[in-house]
């Protein structure tokens, strides 16, 4: 009785550790992935705003003379529309990225699945290789 106990902790916690490491593998690279991004985004935005600050410049001198409140304004029209289009691409990537640590999660559906099934299959009597899966997966 007490063996058969003992087995099953055993079983379980190899189990349990195969499924931490899963979950620290699938943490470390969406960590490098979300550096990279971020890295690569910050880029992105220095030199954009460097950019549109160049281009603004240019617009609002060359109207200076004639029409300079109307330039201002189409460029702080045009700050608003790319502010939009910003914030909407941002909401559509968070919605339709995959879900964090999916991997894991399904691996843990699954062993919860096979543990009900093992459960269900034991009744007194039979043997303990009927009941339990060889180990972790």
């Amino acid at each position: 009785m007490f063996e058969s106990l003992r087995q099953l902790v055993t079983q379980l916690l190899a189990l349990l550790q195969v499924r931490i490491e899963l979950l620290t593998t699938e943490l470390s690279g969406e960590l490098r992935r979300l550096a990279v991004i971020l890295v690569w985004a910050a880029v992105g935005l220095l030199f954009a705003f460097l950019a549109l600050l160049m281009i603004i410049t240019t617009v609002i001198v060359a109207f200076w003379d004639t029409n300079r409140l109307l330039a201002v304004g189409l460029v702080a029209l045009l700050f608003v529309v790319l502010a939009g289009l910003a914030v909407w691409q941002v909401l559509r990537r968070v919605r339709n990225g995959p879900p964090l640590l999916e991997g894991t999660l399904a691996e843990l559906r699954r062993d919860r699945a096979a543990l009900d099934a093992a459960a269900r299959r034991a009744e007194p009597g039979t043997r303990r290789d009927d009941r339990w899966p060889e180990g972790p997966t």
